[in-house]
């Protein structure tokens, strides 16, 4: 891979991550027409850009992530007042219930991991995922507004829809926003919940891409490539993220059907 196609993918990736749109099914469907599997380390180079727009979440929601994380560690050491925390502490509620959201996708992902894999050399199957990722945000329009709170039954249901997001071509952020808007979850609270519940995925599926990639090793000459996708994934995801959340606020979620609708028609012509 050379520093354009590196770049190219990495903007692709800082936008993707975070627009409804899939950013693993825009690099599968990327790599497929660059030919970038002539980089030879893919692995590093999808480490580096996932932690490239892990940094970005960490950037635009780190208050509240300190509060969460702070809320949290004080209040778990401490068993015998769990349930009358989780009654009365929000934070403490919020923290507990995006755990077990995100349970369903690392359970899944865990078990089907050699299979999902597989898919991602699938542009056809990545095209057709589009089709219904296009057919859920356009969903969103006929949605009524409502401020319901995130419960359990809520939270498992969203984690559920990010498990289906492990297919490459259906986007995490609008499957799992999807479903909290269709449960009546505000706009701003649904888009917290998902990007926040699903940093510690990130970790976890970074720590495995890092275990093959010190099996497979990296060059010297690769390091420029690296750290290229690393800043651009890391600075276009801060404004895509940024730009979601107003979109979000102005009722606009819906309009990314039409670019997923138009990509998977031309990814199912082209492959």
């Amino acid at each position: 891979m050379n520093v354009l196609s590196a770049a190219i993918l990495a903007v692709i990736q800082g936008l993707t991550e975070f627009l409804p749109v899939s950013s693993s099914g825009h690099l599968v469907l990327g790599e497929a027409i660059l030919g970038a599997d002539a980089f030879k380390n893919s692995i590093a180079f999808e480490l580096v850009v996932h932690l490239g727009t892990f940094l970005a979440v960490l950037v635009v929601f780190w208050k509240d992530i300190l509060n969460l994380i702070q809320v949290f560690a004080t209040r778990i050491i401490k068993p015998a007042q769990w349930s009358t925390e989780f009654s009365e502490n929000s934070e403490f509620k919020l923290s507990v219930l995006m755990i077990i959201a995100m349970l369903p996708a690392g359970i899944i992902g865990l078990l089907l991991r050699d299979q999902i894999s597989e898919l991602f050399s699938k542009p056809f199957m990545v095209s057709t995922a589009l089709l219904v990722t296009g057919s859920m945000l356009l969903a969103t329009k006929y949605f009524p507004r409502a401020d319901k709170p995130i419960d359990l039954k809520k939270a498992i249901l969203i984690g559920f829809a990010q498990a289906l997001a492990l297919l490459p071509g259906i986007s995490r952020s609008g499957s799992t926003i999807t479903m909290a808007l269709a449960l009546g979850i505000k706009q701003e609270q649904a888009a917290r919940f998902s990007f926040i519940m699903v940093l510690p995925l990130i970790v976890a599926a970074t720590g495995l891409e890092f275990i093959d990639l010190l099996e497979v090793g990296i060059s010297s000459s690769e390091i420029v490539v690296l750290i290229i996708g690393l800043l651009i994934s890391f600075v276009v995801g801060i404004f895509s993220l940024k730009w979601l959340l107003q979109l979000l606020r102005s009722g606009k979620f819906h309009y990314f059907a039409w670019y997923c609708y138009s990509i998977a028609i031309l990814g199912l012509f082209y492959f």
